[in-house]
């Protein structure tokens, strides 16, 4: 048998859409060796397009070690072509036409952009494969007998149809021969130029969590991709402009660190950027050894570049922005003004860019961002968003014309933490993960001093008692207005040795977390202790709720006043 990547299961295959390409599939399985290498539904975008080498995919590709590599298009039912007009079209069973792209143009522009592909990787250039056998060819499983189909473009030997699926080793063999009928000077593929393609196209990968320790009997149901990010994964291979959104939970960040890390490793200078400092620190951090990506937040890459610029130019372009835009916010107008002058000083360009919690980028940000791109209509732009996390009020539009993709599936909190925090969520539905837990607990305690000896206790008795990690708790402020006087009362509290408290930092593995929300988006850990809520009309400002729940993956703990307990607890239909 074959190797197939993906290695599709009967039942997956009954899921896909054409087909036509299903009997390919089992054919191509069932007839060849396991010298062969099938890659079915494969999609790319290039570095830069041309002619004939452009963003797109294919059927199948299939390679052989001494031979080289062919790419199939295939369609189903009969097939058609007007002259007169020049267009193709398909046949089915009711004699009904369909307008469809030429087959053989598709099967060419892709053997070409493939090619094109391969020759983006280092490693592939590094085999000196020049002369590897390269083909395309056409598949009418539908079709009996081919010999109209043949034309100038695509002689027979080219053309499978009906007949050659019991025999598709033979037809295979025969495109080989086809395309490498001058074999004296044919390069052969070999083992290593099909790793290469495996890299390129069907590269495998494990989804980590942000949080690097976990709650072991909850996280062995957590840390699988749900169908939901497999199809966006499907989605994102050969699109440049995709927007996609996701309630909290749905592993938005997880999808974006991964596109952006693929991007990298095919070659594209890529940036990664956020609005939040902490969660672009935590992204650094997870992406620190990803060769041709940078990780940083909006105005970090604002104050980098403009000082750069300054320096080049010996200009003060926040001081023009100043005067452009009188009376107007620093960071939110004028910073990302002078970031969009620095552009026309600076060379620097992104071929890709990758954007997480989009919902909190302004309007003015996004100009500077696209100027940043290598090719402004063409370079690819990855947005990634959750409309219910919009804390800031930021612009609810992106520079992206087709609809979103939609994630539909919780992964990261247990059910009970779902229920609560999606109280609050406002959007398309999200489906509750299959992982139970824990209730949401409640300590109620009406001033500060006595929450904080609360909060206290319950630590202590967690890492004590419990076995809980320190680095696996956090506690975030929801008044961040007056978070040192939170911070301060906690900060004089003993912690069991060698244990301490931490504010806003990087946490190391004997460190509690003391944090706010709006600083802790996008984030996410094992234990969360909600506290100054008192200060705020949760009636007005429900998102806080939304936002601060969905941080905790296994516990959540709130601590406030008996009455804002009450309220919660009522609003969410919880049981205290």
């Amino acid at each position: 048998m074959a190797t197939m990547l993906p290695d599709l299961s009967d039942a997956q295959l009954a899921e896909v859409d054409s087909k036509a390409e299903v009997k390919i599939y089992r054919a191509l399985r069932e007839c060849l060796s396991n010298d062969y290498v099938v890659f079915f539904q494969v999609g790319w975008i290039l570095q830069l397009e041309e002619e004939l080498a452009k963003d797109g995919e294919t059927d199948f590709i299939v390679c052989h070690p001494d031979y080289g590599f062919v790419c199939i298009e295939v369609k189903g039912g009969g097939v058609g072509f007007d002259a007169s007009s020049g267009e193709w079209f398909s046949i089915d069973r009711h004699k009904n036409k369909n307008r469809i792209n030429n087959p053989i143009s598709q099967a060419l522009k892709a053997k070409y952009s493939i090619l094109k592909k391969l020759k983006e990787n280092r490693r592939w250039l590094a085999l000196s494969l020049h002369n590897v056998v390269r083909g395309h060819a056409v598949f009418f499983p539908d079709v009996g007998n081919t010999e109209l189909l043949s034309r100038p473009d695509m002689p027979m030997n080219l053309i499978g149809s009906a007949n050659d699926l019991k025999e598709i080793k033979n037809w295979i063999n025969g495109v080989f021969a086809y395309w490498g009928n001058d074999s004296s000077k044919g390069t052969p593929l070999g083992r290593n130029g099909i790793e290469v393609i495996k890299e390129i196209f069907a590269r495998s990968f494990v989804v980590s969590p942000l949080v690097s320790t976990q709650l072991a009997e909850q996280e062995s149901r957590r840390l699988h991709l749900t169908k939901d990010q497999i199809r966006v994964l499907d989605f994102l291979r050969s699109r440049r402009r995709v927007a996609v959104s996701g309630g909290a939970g749905t592993g938005k960040t997880v999808l974006a660190v991964e596109k952006a890390r693929r991007l990298a490793a095919e070659g594209f200078h890529t940036l990664l950027t956020c609005y939040n400092r902490q969660l672009a620190d935590n992204l650094s951090r997870v992406c620190d050894s990803v060769p041709n990506l940078d990780v940083m937040s909006f105005h970090q890459l604002c104050h980098r570049l403009i000082d750069r610029a300054n320096k080049a130019s010996g200009r003060d372009l926040v001081a023009e922005a100043k005067v452009t835009y009188p009376g107007k916010d620093l960071y939110d107008i004028q910073v990302p003004n002078a970031l969009a002058y620095s552009v026309e000083i600076l060379p620097d360009r992104y071929d890709a860019i990758v954007c997480d919690e989009g919902q909190d980028f302004r309007e003015e940000f996004w100009v500077p961002l696209e100027f940043l791109l290598s090719e402004y209509e063409k370079s690819p732009l990855y947005v990634f968003y959750d409309d219910n996390q919009n804390l800031y009020s930021r612009a609810g539009t992106f520079p992206i014309q087709d609809e979103p993709f939609s994630l539909s599936d919780n992964c990261r909190n247990t059910t009970p933490i779902h229920m609560a925090a999606y109280k609050y969520y406002k959007g398309l539905a999200v489906n509750p993960p299959d992982n139970p837990g824990d209730e949401i607990q409640f300590d109620a305690a009406e001033g500060r001093g006595q929450q904080a000896s609360k909060i206290n206790a319950r630590i202590v008795d967690l890492i004590t008692r419990q076995g809980v990690q320190a680095n696996e708790i956090t506690v975030l402020i929801a008044d961040a207005l007056h978070k040192a006087e939170y911070y301060s009362l906690l900060a004089r509290l003993p912690l069991p040795k060698p244990t301490i408290w931490l504010e806003e930092g990087e946490r190391g593995k004997n460190t509690v977390l003391l944090d706010t929300i709006q600083r802790f988006k996008g984030l996410e850990s094992q234990i969360v202790i909600l506290w100054g809520l008192d200060a705020i009309d949760l009636s007005k400002h429900s998102e806080l709720l939304y936002v601060g729940m969905s941080r905790a993956k296994s516990l959540l703990n709130i601590v406030a006043k008996s009455e804002t307990c009450s309220f919660i607890s009522s609003t969410a239909k919880l049981l205290m």
